[in-house]
């Protein structure tokens, strides 16, 4: 073929009988199409692996990434495979990803579609943009007459539609770009489609980066008239919750006397809160706006302690050398960790290489947000899941190009798309929330530890209660173990009373607050304090009983007990949702001697609220915060110090810092400790530390009582003494005796569906096959044995360490079974 008596080159030319084709494998974004494995393309081009391409997927077309292509075979196009049908320029996976997806494909046994998922942001079809050239030679020397040849001995001449087409293209320069929702003259489309076929026109799609708005750009200061802020919170909270938990939520990022500041992005992040919430607090002065040139003076950083240094040294050391290393950063709370971080971050980009930042919940980070920003400034960027499809694409862009090369987020962030990272930091490396608990379930551990290997460059975690597992590898050698025993500040850990509530029964006078707890209580009122009561169990009771014959009311379609809600009057499943209303007599004997049974948050209300009839009083729990607002009013109102005694579950145990508190109250240690799961008593001691820590954060002194029915038990007796060395030992003879982890790994195979005798069926047929892989243990029921409607039951595999995981997936089913399903999950989080 040829254009003007100029031949095309061979790759634009349909006719030329030597077109060379490549063989595309290709992964399917998963919300184009779930597929278990690669699909196979033609294209026309040799293509990189990583790069974007629209493929037909079935009778549609989706976005997918290739993964290799090489050149095709004689005799291949048109009998075996489709074309693809387009690549996408601007668009690409760094091949660190592709290999970081494999990797979770063959640990968490997932499909690769599905672990790439994670690495593509949603909405990234929308902005596509289609821009359509004029092949050079293609337009006639006189404009009018439109005698192209379709081919060399063809006498055929191009139809009136398209020489307008090819009119209207020179007429714009020679180049047309259709964005979404572009409109058409009728016939266009078509005709651009033919004319790119027979060579004349080239088509190419491309990323069109959205430019920021004007509100997303803005930085944002907190006035540096505390004394404002202060009146705000103290007058205004109760009636502005959300403007007053955004305000406390940026207190708490001022570590040091700098002032940082802040993205509209990195507030909504920290505080939940929208862009409406940030325009209402500029409005009245409470955030300043900095303008770009004026922004982010470097703050003096602080001088590092002996062990801080240490600890510097080593890090930077190992960053330098360009190689992996795994370092443990133990070190109490307080001690600060996050400046040996920061410093180590300033090598690694010092040295042309980007930083990963990884928290366990972005909307706790303010502090680690605080820090980045008031060192490094804008050249970092937050990612969390409150980002809208729009952020999340420019994010995804600004990374990749490089304007930002740190990145600061929860386990997503794991695959943003970095390119050249030269240290990984996973802080608080022992929180549950760093394990997916949905497909792919993957452990951000292992995966950063995959991707710092893949970068050659060390990965540090660090936490003040280090897994078991990460405190084995540190002590074996496999991790470079680093210690910091003191606080950088001068602040001391909180004193903590252990109280045997066993004492009370055997007096015959058992009571919710125990003398001791209700005497410090008494005193901290007294002096104006507030006092955080923490227990891990919401609703006012667990259960209803009835004392005649013993009946339990039991949720319909779960094996658990309905919790009776005393302010709503109603009995819950925590479960399903299920809602009974509690009955005056009972089914079973028709007597009347119904009563409540056990202990949740809403009872230890009550039972504050009769001890100080006059002190205000909150409950922070799932049930009280579900109310649009309610979390919000609660933490300022707590803040400001209007409320004294904040009554809560898990939720009061992490978060916002509060100066005033000095009391923390444990009511019952057990309801943690006394779980069917072997990391019980781990996360036992993990939260009494975390809630201890509750107690003292300001200027004066903090105190603990921890309640419970086991005062010898070790999660107790190791958290009063903040002792996590002789905790580990005990924990570690003990796995050591039983066999689990570190010692060896542990696959949980959950069955689960409506028909029980199929469950069982099918959990004895798995455990039969399982057996060639490992030690098995079960089938066995669920902790909790049916929820909603489906019942569950599930076999255990331990494997040891060295022995890789990858040969278990011949098991997972690809097609899901709609009778029975089957979860394999590797290293999970929960055995319940």
């Amino acid at each position: 073929m040829s254009i003007n008596n100029k031949p095309l080159p061979p790759e634009q030319d349909p006719f030329a009988p030597t077109r060379k084709h490549w063989l595309v494998d290709a992964i399917i974004d998963p919300r184009s199409a779930r597929l278990d494995r690669p699909l196979t393309y033609l294209s026309n081009c040799e293509l990189a692996p990583g790069q974007a391409i629209i493929v037909p997927v079935g009778k549609k077309d989706g976005l997918a990434f290739v993964l290799t292509c090489q050149p095709a075979p004689d005799q291949t196009e048109g009998v075996l495979h489709r074309h693809i049908i387009d690549q996408i320029e601007g668009i690409s996976i760094p091949p660190s990803l592709f290999e970081l997806a494999k990797f979770i494909s063959e640990e968490s046994l997932c499909s690769l579609s599905v672990a790439l998922g994670a690495a593509i942001p949603a909405g990234m079809r929308d902005r596509l943009a289609t821009t359509w050239t004029l092949v050079t030679g293609a337009a006639p020397s006189k404009p009018k007459k439109r005698d192209f040849q379709l081919r060399p001995d063809s006498e055929m001449k191009l139809p009136p539609l398209q020489a307008q087409v090819l009119d209207i293209l020179e007429a714009e320069g020679g180049q047309i770009v259709e964005k979404k929702g572009h409109k058409w003259e009728p016939g266009t489309l078509r005709t651009l489609l033919t004319l790119s076929k027979a060579g004349l026109v080239t088509r190419k799609l491309t990323f069109v980066e959205l430019t920021e708005s004007r509100s997303q750009d803005k930085l944002w200061a907190l006035n540096p008239n505390e004394a404002i802020i202060e009146t705000f919170l103290r007058n205004e909270s109760k009636r502005k919750p959300a403007q007053a938990l955004a305000l406390i939520s940026i207190q708490q990022s001022h570590v040091n006397e700098g002032r940082p500041e802040f993205t509209s992005s990195d507030i909504k992040a920290m505080a939940g809160v929208t862009d409406a919430v940030i325009k209402s607090l500029a409005s009245q002065q409470l955030l300043v706006e900095i303008t770009r040139q004026e922004s982010f003076p470097q703050s003096e950083p602080p001088s590092p302690n002996a062990s801080q240094s240490k600890a510097i040294a080593a890090i930077t050391a190992a960053v330098k050398k360009r190689k992996f290393q795994s370092f443990l950063l133990f070190g109490v709370t307080g001690s600060g960790k996050t400046e040996v971080y920061l410093r180590a971050a300033s090598q690694a980009l010092h040295a042309g290489r980007q930083v990963l930042y990884l928290v366990p919940e972005i909307a706790l980070a303010a502090q680690s947000i605080g820090r980045i920003r008031e060192r490094f400034g804008d050249r970092a960027t937050v990612l969390h899941s409150d980002l809208t499809a729009t952020e999340r694409l420019n994010n995804f862009h600004k990374i990749r190009t490089g304007k930002a090369p740190i990145v600061l987020g929860a386990r997503s962030a794991l695959f943003a798309p970095l390119d050249n990272i030269g240290l990984i930091i996973l802080d608080e490396e022992h929180d549950g929330a760093y394990k997916q608990d949905v497909e792919p379930r993957y452990h951000a551990k292992l995966a950063a530890q995959k991707l710092a290997q893949i970068h050659q460059c060390p990965l540090v975690l660090g936490s003040a209660t280090p897994s078991i597992e990460t405190f084995y590898e540190a002590e074996t050698g496999k991790t470079t173990f680093l210690e910091m025993p003191h606080r950088a500040a001068e602040a001391e850990l909180p004193e903590v009373k252990i109280v045997d509530l066993t004492e009370g029964y055997r007096q015959h006078h058992p009571k919710i607050i125990s003398p001791a707890l209700a005497e410090l209580l008494a005193e901290t009122l007294a002096s104006g304090d507030q006092v955080i009561l923490f227990l891990n169990r919401r609703a006012y009771t667990p259960f209803m009983l009835c004392r005649d014959c013993g009946r339990r009311w039991t949720c319909p379609r779960c094996s658990v007990t309905l919790s009776y809600h005393k302010h709503e009057k109603t009995l819950k499943c925590h479960h399903c949702g299920h809602v009974e209303i509690p009955p005056e007599q009972c089914p079973d004997c028709g007597n009347s001697r119904i009563a409540p049974v056990g202990l949740g948050t809403e009872k230890v209300e009550e039972a504050v609220r009769e001890l100080h009839p006059e002190v205000s009083i909150a409950r922070l729990d799932r049930d009280f915060t579900a109310k649009k607002g309610a979390l919000e009013a609660i933490l300022a109102s707590f803040r400001s110090g209007e409320t004294q005694i904040l009554v809560g579950t898990q939720m009061v145990a992490k978060g916002l810092d509060f100066p005033g508190v000095t009391l923390v109250g444990v009511i019952a240690a057990d309801t943690s400790i006394n779980l069917p799961d072997y990391r019980s008593s781990e996360r036992a001691f993990q939260l009494l530390s975390q809630v201890s820590g509750r107690a003292g954060r300001g200027k004066k002194a903090g105190r603990v009582v921890i309640q419970t029915f086991q005062p010898s038990h070790p999660s107790v007796l190791c958290a009063q003494t903040h002792e996590y060395r002789s905790f580990y030992e005990i924990l570690k003879a003990e796995r050591m005796a039983s066999s689990y982890p570190p010692f060896v790994r542990i696959v949980n195979v959950v069955c689960s569906g409506e028909d029980k005798t199929k469950v069982e069926l099918k959990s004895l047929e798995l455990a039969e096959k399982l057996q060639s892989f490992g030690e098995v243990l079960g089938p066995a029921d669920c902790a909790i044995e049916r929820i909603r409607d489906r019942w569950r039951r599930h076999v255990f595999i331990k494997i040891p360490p060295s022995q890789p995981i990858g040969p278990l997936k011949e098991l997972v089913p690809i097609y899901p079974d709609k009778a029975v399903s089957v979860v394999f999950d590797v290293d999970p989080n929960s055995m319940m």
